[in-house]
């Protein structure tokens, strides 16, 4: 017996902006959570007879029915609608879609209202397909909008309020208060811990379970860097758990987790993209925590994989079957944007025209038929090839907020902390863009002939002291020293360059009351590097670290060295350029480096040494 399908639609308007109605919606792992659906397991990427890719799903539905479907990939555009298409396999339904349009209704420009529309068509397999479509699937679309109305009424003022489930979850508070006291023992602000108590005890699962630190430092509205800095020392406490992601530097999501850095790959599968990826500490390995399971067991159940949620870059995404069309607004917020097509990876970049103004581009067996386009607000895409896609238009800079392995790295209090979290043994990961950091000792074998080993030895230990106390300040760390050098390392230049002149304009002080006076000679340097396990410790090595040690070799003493091209980046340019502060280029030879590098000698205070230096006029 064929069942027809059964067509519903229920429409509800909300005094909530379109945005806000789609970070809520839009969220459904949230959503579905909330309004009480079932937990679903997902097989990795599988490919139908037509090119488009799906993934198998796995669930019960009210306790006992078996279900397994064939989710297809979410269509969305952005702030306006999206739709779920599910092809079922096992169970009660033959076939399955969901689509939310959102409606701007506001009468008044000051005001605003948003109408939700939701249309859902299911087609029963049987007569218990039948009956649960009343019994289970209209319900769940009331619960829906019913969602939204528990949101106003709970007073939220973000969407990170959202309202959720009475919780169930068992805290251990005496061990969780126990723990905070170890946590006290850190530098650690009283209203940062209060803040951690509240989130653990109070929040689902799913944000116990994956605490991104820099998300909920703005949910905070606090540094991130502080929030950063309790999650480490948490973690040393034992109330917190931290994990290394990989991050697909497409889709943008993690493939995998692991519990050390120990057990990272330096290349890894993305099946969603259907490429392999050399995994780099910049961008694709992040940072995660979650509560230790001895204060609470979280887990982040899973409720859908291609919500829009998951992937916020992305502000369009549609099926484009053969031989048809689709269209693609391109938003009008800044950024670089590209059209992307999943799984072959065929791109083409984009700019938005301040205008309207329409184009069209086809897609066929052999990729695009432009390899950029002219400003446009406007594309319709034609699918020549002979398959269906799924294409989607999307942020093309990497603007995650998210703790990378390169910036956690280079913090000092994770050095200290975590000294035991290396690579495997021989393993490299690639890092984009690294600052390397040397200071020397201008003179030390003549301290050592003046004031003798144990004194020389002394102040040396000192002056590590000194530089380890700014480097930190300033979001670096020490990787290692070379006798009476320091070898540091920043994530971002401008942190590294911040350090090197507060140690030259605080040595002085360093100096005072000392008969035998040091002085610093100071020199970095940023670029690409590679980071590895050496001496049971993580280390830098590459080109950037040589010409490091080389450009602090041209030191003189109370001075910082770098590249002339750094000064071509406004943040660095600034710190030079402030009172108190000279500098001079000059072209130096290095030692393995063909031909001649223009350097900046930068001096704070007196700097006599200027004078004997040949000038270079700065453009």
């Amino acid at each position: 017996m064929d069942f027809a399908p059964k067509v519903f639609v229920m429409e509800r308007s909300y005094e909530l902006s379109k945005e806000e109605v789609w970070g809520l919606l839009a969220d459904n792992d949230r959503m579905n959570q909330y309004i009480g659906l079932f937990p679903v397991s997902f097989s990795t990427v599988k490919k139908d007879g037509q090119g488009i890719f799906y993934r198998e799903a796995n669930a019960t539905a009210a306790g006992v029915i078996p279900m397994v479907w064939q989710e297809l990939p979410f269509q969305w555009e952005e702030f306006r609608n999206y739709r779920i298409e599910r092809r079922y396999v096992k169970g009660p339904l033959k076939y399955y879609t969901w689509n939310i349009e959102l409606l701007d209704t506001s009468q008044k420009s000051e005001s605003r209202q948003t109408t939700v529309r939701l249309t859902a068509e299911f087609t029963p397999k049987n007569l218990m397909g039948l009956a649960s479509i009343y019994a289970i699937a209209v319900k769940s679309m009331k619960k829906a909008l019913d969602y939204l109305d528990d949101y106003l009424k709970s007073g939220a003022q973000k969407l990170h309020e959202a309202p959720q489930k009475n919780a169930r979850h068992k805290i251990d508070l005496a061990e969780l208060e126990r723990l905070e006291t170890v946590l006290r023992n850190w530098p650690v602000e009283e209203e940062q811990i209060g803040l951690l108590h509240r989130y653990l005890t109070e929040k689902s699962d799913h944000d116990a379970a994956l605490m991104e630190p820099f998300k909920i430092a703005e949910q905070w509205e606090a540094d991130p860097d502080a929030v950063l800095r309790l999650f480490l020392y948490a973690t040393k406490s034992g109330i917190l758990n931290l994990s290394w992601n990989l991050i697909c530097p497409n889709c943008r999501v993690s493939k995998s987790a692991n519990t050390s850095l120990s057990g990272l790959t330096a290349d890894f599968h993305c099946d969603l993209c259907g490429i392999n990826y050399d995994a780099s500490f910049d961008q694709f390995v992040e940072l995660h925590f979650s509560v230790h399971p001895a204060i609470r067991k979280a887990y982040a159940e899973v409720y859908c994989v291609g919500a829009p949620i998951i992937t916020p870059h992305v502000k369009v995404q549609k099926i484009i079957e053969r031989g048809m069309s689709a269209r693609f607004p391109v938003p009008e917020t800044e950024g670089n944007w590209r059209l992307r097509v999943l799984q072959s990876n065929e791109m083409v970049y984009v700019e938005r025209a301040d205008a309207e103004s329409e184009t069209a581009i086809g897609f066929t067996d052999g990729g695009w038929s432009e390899s950029r386009l002219l400003p446009v607000s406007e594309l319709t895409v034609h699918n020549s090839s002979g398959r269906d896609i799924v294409a989607v238009l999307e942020q093309a800079d990497w603007s995650k907020n998210a703790v990378t392995a390169a910036k956690v790295t280079a913090m000092q209090e994770f050095r200290d902390l975590f000294s035991s979290e290396v690579l495997s043994p021989g393993q490299q990961i690639g890092i984009d863009h690294v600052t390397i950091l040397f200071t020397d000792l201008q003179g030390s074998t003549s301290l050592y002939e003046t004031v003798g080993d144990a004194n020389a030895y002394g102040q040396v230990n000192k002056h590590f002291d000194f530089l380890s106390q700014w480097i930190g300040k300033n979001r670096g760390s020490v990787v290692k020293t070379i006798g009476d050098a320091v070898m540091a390392v920043f994530h971002l230049p401008e942190d590294g360059l911040r350090a090197a002149l507060e140690i030259q304009q605080n040595v002085v002080e360093f100096n005072k009351d000392k008969k035998d006076p040091i002085v610093l000679k100071v020199g970095l340097h940023s670029g690409p590097a590679i980071a590895v396990t050496s001496n049971d410790r993580l280390d830098y090595f590459g080109r950037t670290v040589n010409l490091a040690a080389r450009i602090q070799g041209q030191g003189m003493g109370g001075d910082i060295v770098f590249s002339r091209d750094c000064l071509d980046q406004p943040k660095l340019r600034a710190l030079v350029e402030q009172d108190g502060v000279k500098m001079e280029a000059f072209p130096a030879k290095l030692k393995g480096i063909e031909g001649e590098v223009e350097l900046v000698r930068v001096v704070v205070g007196d700097g006599e040494i200027l004078e004997a230096l040949s000038p270079y006029a700065f453009n």
